[in-house]
């Protein structure tokens, strides 16, 4: 695959996270396993600087460590979004968001 197809995924697979933490029913593709451990890596370490509260931060400590044991997925994180705080949430999301905007080089296009 090539580095454009691979980013085009990754887009998707982060707009699609923004929709899951709104709550919303998202069709997801067939992943690499791999591929999707690190992307909610970068989301959940960039997520706690996006905590407000310190609880929120140690949840999301808590998921980059289950994460690194190969526990989480983003089909898991449907489940999650049902029983996690707007705190949490909103983190993600926003993490999701500038992690699209670092992609795109700081410049969002519409077409």
């Amino acid at each position: 695959m090539d580095d454009h197809a691979k980013n085009t995924d990754t887009r998707y697979l982060l707009a699609a996270l923004i929709e899951i933490y709104r709550g919303q029913e998202v069709f997801l593709p067939e992943t690499d396993p791999e591929a999707e451990r690190q992307l909610l890596l970068d989301v959940f370490s960039t997520a706690i600087s996006f905590a407000r509260f310190e609880e929120s931060r140690r949840t999301l400590s808590d998921e980059i460590y289950s994460c690194t044991r190969g526990g989480a997925t983003i089909r898991n994180q449907i489940e999650l979004a049902r029983i996690q705080t707007p705190d949490v949430l909103n983190a993600k999301m926003v993490a999701a968001a500038h992690l699209i905007k670092i992609m795109d080089g700081g410049k969002f296009r519409f077409s």
